[in-house]
């Protein structure tokens, strides 16, 4: 059960930090894309060894974490990377970015689908919640805009969903789980 928690409260820090690094790309489009390397290197690192932690954590269904020990592994090498070559992998954050979050998107659905198939009733608000990920991630792939400062206000929504989409994920299944494994203890 520690594992567990300390899972479910590393994905909430994490929705935070996607929160606030959301927020603060799109009110402040002039930070230096080095810091912004150096930054994302260290949060993907982190978010993979949450990952790893969730994956090997106990919980009732096996629905929120499944994925997470590949994920997790990619996400510190991947953070590795970011960190080592941060000069010549600048221009490629948006689209990275994009394709980390519709790849946790796309695996989400799945999940949603699994959760609908346990019989969690909040199926539905993870799958919603993915869709509007993965619409945001294709966004911040294909970067349509032109202009410099619409494409920090996709790459912000895009980690604003990612933050929307990790609650979801942990609130409706975590969450649900703990306290159906209570209420079977009892």
């Amino acid at each position: 059960m520690k594992k567990l928690k300390m899972a479910r409260a590393g994905y909430l820090l994490m929705s935070a930090v996607f929160y606030i690094s959301g927020a603060l790309y799109m009110i402040l489009p002039d930070v230096s894309p080095l810091g912004i390397c150096i930054t994302s290197g260290i949060v993907l690192i982190v978010y993979g060894i949450i990952k790893i932690i969730g994956y090997f954590s106990k919980d009732l269904y096996c629905l929120a974490f499944q994925y997470d020990l590949a994920c997790g592994l990619f996400l510190m090498v991947l953070g590795t990377i970011v960190l080592s070559c941060s000069q010549r992998v600048i221009p490629y954050l948006s689209p990275g970015l994009g394709a980390l979050v519709l790849l946790d998107s796309l695996l989400s659905i799945q999940m949603s689908k699994d959760a609908r198939q346990f019989g969690l009733e909040t199926w539905s608000v993870i799958l919603a919640a993915a869709v509007i990920a993965g619409v945001f991630s294709v966004l911040a792939i294909i970067s349509p805009f032109s202009a410099r400062l619409s494409k920090h206000i996709v790459a912000g929504g895009t980690l604003l969903a990612e933050g929307f989409k990790n609650q979801c994920v942990v609130h409706y299944t975590v969450s649900t789980m703990g306290t159906r494994f209570s209420e079977e203890a009892q």
